[in-house]
């Protein structure tokens, strides 16, 4: 009866160390083959044969549906460019040049990967197509829960989240193109 008690506790004690590193792994480790322009991160074969375990686990558990590499990337940031989480109390400038797609999209989340949404519904989003550029074809989007003028996107509430830029039919999925592109730059103004 001992040996039998013994070797159950073995056997929890197992399953809990097992499965706190499995989510550890998932949680922390960002994969092979992952790509970084500055703060933001994609994962271009997330969505074909050549996934690692833990990328395809990770899009597992957030339960996120990843591009194929012929439709295109989305790079994803929890951080500004000063390194700090970004916080939705707190105000946010995205300026600077896309690498060339036939569109993108940037939206807000919260770290359950549920798109962050106002209270009237709106959801925390922008896109290529309805941008102002400048005359370089530079953007700048402000990111604030008060107007602003320009590109505005709204953002409501309190805690972390993260941005995620989806590039859609863009060169840079291609092996070719697996060099660090440009990407929009995250400066932190003030928080509330």
């Amino acid at each position: 009866m001992r040996l039998a008690t013994n070797l159950a506790i073995i056997f929890v004690i197992g399953l809990l160390i097992g499965g706190l590193t499995a989510q550890f792994a998932i949680q922390r480790t960002f994969g092979v083959g992952a790509i970084s322009a500055g703060v933001w991160s994609a994962w271009p074969f997330v969505g074909g044969a050549e996934v690692d375990p833990y990328t395809a686990a990770r899009s597992t558990v957030d339960g996120a549906i990843p591009l194929g590499a012929a439709e295109g990337l989305a790079f994803e940031t929890l951080k500004d460019d000063q390194g700090n989480a970004l916080l939705r109390e707190c105000n946010y400038v995205l300026y600077g040049n896309t690498p060339a797609a036939r569109f993108w999209t940037l939206t807000a989340y919260d770290l359950s990967g549920n798109v962050i949404k106002s209270a009237d519904g709106t959801v925390a989003a922008v896109y290529s197509g309805t941008l102002v550029r400048a005359p370089d074809s530079s953007s700048r989007v402000t990111v604030s829960d008060q107007p602003g003028s320009g590109n505005w996107m709204r953002l409501e509430g309190k805690g972390t989240f993260k941005f995620v830029l989806r590039l859609y039919d863009t060169p840079i999925t291609s092996s070719a193109g697996l060099s660090e592109p440009e990407l929009l730059r995250l400066q932190k103004l003030e928080c509330v």
